[in-house]
């Protein structure tokens, strides 16, 4: 008797096992395009399917990617690992329950176009979703293998009554950002730049009004460039002068970035649009949250702000600052960016110790402090449900920790020997940045003064080593400096108030030492 039950057991495990094994076949379609797209609509549900990570791709790639259910960066090479599906190819649309996909050609080819895909069968209709890419419509092809295998981690899907034409209109934009997306980054920098040179605190509150228009044009969803150009344009020459001369003190300056950073911590944390918009990223590898560009560029208004209202108001602003940045860039629901983390971190404990006049070990005990607020803060998003790269490289311990760092500086060497022109980009970049590292370091300023563009410099230099965009990191970061710096060192209105003493707490201890010193000697 016992041995026919558990005779019944196996026979019932190995039945559950193939039923999850088949729960949807997996057949490639060879010219499958996104004009058919509205025919499979009526059959199921449909998205846009990114083939793989990095800057190429191919029909080799893809399918190395497909039946692993993972991606590995084209930089790298091929995904290698246990296979955990197969697939079969058809001339035609076959019957459900199938994933129809269509994949690249055999040729290496820029990773920038999105194929057909669609669920048939299992009651999918209208569009799918994907925990791997947040964007409604647009799926990974790390999604398939799990769909296919009827796990809980596989593709979902949502009511659309007219999906086609929701997947057409996404792919415009997301072609439209593409095209857009280095001209535009050109006219900031070079605009930024300028205006800062001409008038300092109009490029700082410039910088703040064409962040401001990336996230009003996405949520009009304007994406075309002879649209998105001149209003950039606008935004910052006109906004940058507007607010100049009516933002005169450092406290509405302070309050003005403050609320550009709470715009797009509710943006992140409401939906895509900070994703897909001018500057979210190529959405070929990377999907939500703050692309490298946008993080740079968020790291002035937040440090500025920071330093701006904690000094007027006093540390409880300067941490409330610093705590809407960190949790807009560097939170699983927000930003999702794991090396946002460590440069806020390291950062803000620089500027606030700087700020404050702390030295030596009060110093280091504000960067490791900063740090482990920083690491508890992502744990205790993970601990409420919270899921990215972020949390996978925490939950792998400190091993992989340094493991995901290793890879992240291996993939920008990857990129500068690969790439002639962001080699050069990078190597510019990196020449400003050092020249104005070290003429802000050779200033003869208080150290007060300088200690925006200080803690700003050696953000960019962690950025640099954990992030992976070595030539957008430099080349941003590289004019975020010099704004800092000619705000700091030129404007009277925000370089007088780094001269005066807090108004309110300073770091324990900092101040009874700083009066110390100036009591006269009996």
């Amino acid at each position: 008797m016992a041995r026919t039950v558990a005779l019944a057991f196996v026979l019932f495990v190995i039945t559950a096992a193939d039923a999850q094994a088949t729960a949807f076949r997996v057949v490639v379609v060879p010219g499958l395009g996104l004009d058919d797209l509205p025919a499979l609509a009526d059959r199921g549900a449909i998205g846009l399917l990114v083939p793989g990570a990095g800057p190429e791709t191919s029909a080799a790639r893809a399918r190395a990617a497909l039946v692993r259910g993972k991606v590995t960066n084209s930089l790298r090479g091929l995904t290698t690992g246990p296979r955990l599906i197969s697939f079969g190819t058809s001339a035609t649309i076959p019957d459900g329950p199938v994933i129809v996909i269509g994949l690249p050609g055999e040729a290496t080819q820029p990773n920038n176009r999105r194929y057909p895909v669609a669920v048939i069968g299992g009651g999918y209709h209208g569009l799918l979703t994907s925990d791997s890419t947040r964007i409604p419509g647009l799926v990974s092809i790390v999604d398939i293998a799990p769909t296919a295998l009827g796990r809980d981690n596989g593709l979902g899907w949502q009511t659309d009554d007219n999906a086609a034409a929701t997947i057409q209109s996404l792919e415009n934009r997301i072609v439209a950002n593409n095209r857009t997306r280095v001209p535009v980054t050109i006219l900031v920098v070079a605009l930024v730049a300028l205006l800062t040179l001409l008038w300092p605190r109009a490029g700082l509150l410039g910088l703040g009004a064409g962040l401001a228009a990336n996230l009003v044009l996405e949520l009009a969803s304007v994406s075309g460039p002879w649209a998105v150009l001149p209003i950039f344009t606008v935004a910052i020459v006109g906004g940058g002068v507007l607010l100049a001369l009516t933002l005169r003190s450092n406290l509405g300056a302070g309050l003005f970035l403050a609320a550009l950073l709470l715009a797009y911590l509710v943006a992140l944390g409401t939906g895509p649009a900070v994703a897909l918009s001018t500057f979210g990223g190529a959405l070929n590898g990377r999907f939500y949250g703050v692309s490298n560009v946008l993080e740079t560029m968020l790291l002035v208004p937040a440090f500025a702000a920071a330093a701006f209202l904690g000094r007027q108001l006093g540390l409880v602003a300067f941490g409330l600052v610093a705590l809407i940045a960190f949790v807009a860039i560097a939170g699983n629901r927000f930003g999702a960016d794991g090396g946002g983390a460590i440069v806020l971190a390291g950062g803000f404990a620089l500027l606030g110790a700087l700020l404050w006049d702390a030295r030596g070990r009060v110093l280091v005990a504000a960067f490791v402090g900063a740090l482990m607020l920083a690491l508890g803060l992502i744990a205790l998003d993970a601990a409420t449900g919270a899921s990215s790269h972020v949390t996978r490289a925490l939950q792998s311990g400190p091993g992989g920790l340094a493991g995901d760092l290793r890879d992240r500086i291996t993939l920008s060497g990857h990129r500068i020997a690969h790439n002639p022109s962001v080699a050069v980009v990078f190597g510019i970049g990196f020449v400003v940045l050092v020249v104005l590292t070290i003429h802000v370091l050779r200033s003869g300023r208080p150290l007060t003064q300088r200690a925006l563009p200080i803690a700003l410099a050696g953000a960019i230099a962690l950025s640099l080593l954990v992030n992976d965009s070595p030539n957008d990191v430099a080349l941003i970061g590289s004019v975020g400096l010099l704004v800092c710096d000619l705000v700091m060192l030129r404007d009277p209105c925000a370089a007088a108030f780094c001269l005066r003493s807090p108004s309110a707490s300073s770091w324990p201890g900092v101040a009874g030492r700083r009066l110390s010193r100036q009591r006269p000697r009996p």
